[in-house]
């Protein structure tokens, strides 16, 4: 099977090839892979490979996927031939991916970030996603506190060029 996937600003050719029961191949980018899958239930499962086991979370939200990998957090988003990605990092604007409670604001306006630096997080679906900058810049706004519940494709944060 094969797709391809927005992760932020970079597209991700993937294929997966069943290579017998729990056992399957995923190339991400023409990397192979080689992985063993256990599932624990909720949408979770360990992926067991020569380097190790590691947890993995997957949401599902309409075309997009909110993947916790061990500690690290990711949104994906399929791509589909012909459609263009909306979202805000163009404009320089951040926007909640899905319905959710902000729990951490974790910049001031006026401070300067760096590329994937984390901004602010939201809980959603019992899992926190955190959202990270697009590219360096400076804080320009910051439209959400914490404790507010925001809605999917709210702007969260407006970032200022590039610092």
């Amino acid at each position: 099977m094969r797709s391809n996937w927005r992760d932020g600003e970079r597209s991700r050719a993937v294929e997966l090839a069943a290579l017998g029961p729990g056992r399957w191949r995923a190339t991400v980018d023409g990397a192979p892979i080689e992985v063993t899958v256990e599932p624990l239930g909720d949408d979770r499962w360990k992926l067991i490979s020569e380097a190790g086991s590691i947890a993995v979370e997957v949401t599902r939200v309409g075309a997009r996927r909110f993947v916790r990998l061990a500690e690290l957090d990711f949104v994906l988003e399929r791509e589909v031939a012909g459609r263009k990605r909306s979202g805000g990092t163009a404009s320089g604007s951040l926007e909640a991916p899905m319905p959710g409670v902000v729990t951490r604001v974790l910049v001031k306006v006026g401070e300067t970030v760096s590329k994937a630096q984390p901004l602010l997080a939201i809980e959603a679906m019992k899992m926190e996603h955190v959202i990270r900058a697009p590219h360096a810049g400076v804080v320009k706004t910051i439209a959400a506190r914490v404790g507010e519940m925001v809605q999917s494709g709210r702007a969260l944060v407006e970032l200022d060029g590039s610092a």
